[in-house]
């Protein structure tokens, strides 16, 4: 995978160990049944609906809620390779939504993802977050985001929050023998990646200005990072 080798060679060893079932090993989408991620954004929403319609038989969540947990999983899974080749060697892999292919499976995972290429971009920090803010979040979730306010009226910023939330995570909690300061790493790449993720993550604490919807249903403890349990 030239530049993304090492990327791929990180994601690999994961997988072995069990901390990226979401993920093709080494990103290679392999065997039949994948399909772009553009297609959950195609109208009527048919494949969309059906992954969010999971969600809410699985957890009894309204509508809405299963959306933003859907979102939540599905934000974290396509953001992650972009962050941690960021760390590794400041190469990206381009996840656009051709690009982007995913596999549904009625086992776990439900939905898994890869690259239909191996493309990258490198660069500087402001160069690699315009390219970023251009392919994941402009070509790749704002379609999506925007099908599943249409289909389930879930809020906009909420889901954007998940998406700030997926481009911390990964560095302060697999990328400390990368980075000196990966919450002021985090910080750095949310800043000059820009657009609708500006300002929804608070960094060091890494809590979010807003809500993934986890703790309104019953019996949920709150996450590490929610914005609406008072911290002391």
């Amino acid at each position: 995978m030239g530049p993304l080798e090492p990327l791929a060679a990180r994601l690999r060893a994961a997988a072995e160990a069990g901390l990226s079932p979401a993920l093709a090993p080494g990103l290679r989408a392999e065997g039949p049944g994948w399909y772009a991620a553009s297609e959950l954004a195609a109208p009527t929403y048919h494949r969309l609906s059906e992954l969010v319609e999971e969600i809410r038989r699985e957890q009894e969540a309204p509508l809405h809620v299963a959306a933003a947990l859907w979102w939540k999983g599905f934000a974290y899974w396509t953001t992650f390779p972009v962050v941690m080749g960021w760390a590794i060697n400041r190469h990206v892999p381009l996840m656009t939504a051709e690009n982007t292919v995913l596999h549904s499976s009625p086992g776990e995972p439900r939905l898994r993802v890869g690259l239909g290429e191996p493309l990258a971009a490198t660069g500087g920090a402001a160069e690699l977050g315009a390219i970023i803010r251009e392919t994941l979040l402009e070509d790749l979730h704002a379609p999506i985001v925007e099908a599943l306010h249409a289909l389930t009226r879930t809020g906009r910023r909420g889901l954007w929050g998940s998406t700030a939330e997926a481009f911390a995570h990964p560095l302060v909690s697999y990328a400390r023998d990368l980075l000196d300061d990966p919450a002021d790493a985090a910080a750095t790449l949310l800043r000059s990646t820009g657009g609708p993720v500006t300002g929804l993550l608070e960094t060091p604490s890494m809590r979010r200005r807003t809500c993934c919807l986890w703790v309104t249903l019953p019996g949920r403890d709150a996450c590490s990072t929610c914005c609406a349990v008072r911290r002391g």
